[in-house]
């Protein structure tokens, strides 16, 4: 599995213009993009450090070599999105929407991603480690390649998506319950 490290960019002394619908090869620190309506936003050879994207409407968005580290996207929409080759680590992600979006070569690290939507989503060679997925919804999502690990995922939306998806065998037993839930097994004492 490939993890995407943050990409080595070349520092920009000048102010980026974030009007634009397209950003590339940049380094953004503590920018703000939050509440703000970016339909198609193409970020390309970008860093977003500490950056506030909540309920940032970004729908149809292309992210491609992108770290995000730090930043707070709750709310964030990111439907029929393509990401690929990033990395979202140490991130408030929760109630972020990846619906119908194509993610390939994505990790998560260390990130609040519950009640996250995900629901129809692609995802190929994707990586969750130490993530909190309690009460996402995995409803009809496709999986490839994707690897859990140390994740917590109480609540968790369409279990039964979860086909596929490699866990270490700690992490399986931690969650039976769930997994018997998304089979019909009824738990007795």
């Amino acid at each position: 599995m490939i993890h995407p490290d943050p990409p080595d960019l070349p520092s920009h002394p000048e102010e980026p213009d974030l009007s634009e619908s397209r950003i590339d090869e940049v380094q953004l620190e503590g920018v703000s993009l939050a509440d703000q309506r970016r339909l198609g936003l193409s970020l390309v050879d970008c860093e977003l450090r500490d950056c506030d994207l909540a309920n940032l409407d970004a729908r149809g968005a292309a992210l491609r070599r992108v770290a995000i580290v730090g930043g707070r996207l709750t709310g964030c929409n990111l439907a029929e999105a393509a990401l690929a080759d990033v990395l979202v680590e140490d991130c408030r992600a929760d109630l972020t929407v990846f619906a119908a979006a194509s993610l390939e070569r994505v990790r998560f690290a260390s990130c609040n991603l519950s009640q996250a939507a995900f629901q129809e989503a692609t995802l190929r060679a994707v990586a969750f480690e130490g993530c909190d997925l309690r009460g996402a919804d995995l409803t009809g999502v496709r999986f490839e390649e994707v690897e859990l690990r140390a994740c917590k995922l109480d609540g968790l939306r369409g279990a039964g998506a979860l086909r596929g998806v490699r866990m270490p065998w700690v992490d399986i037993v931690e969650n039976a319950g769930l997994f018997a839930g998304a089979c019909g097994v009824d738990v007795v004492d």
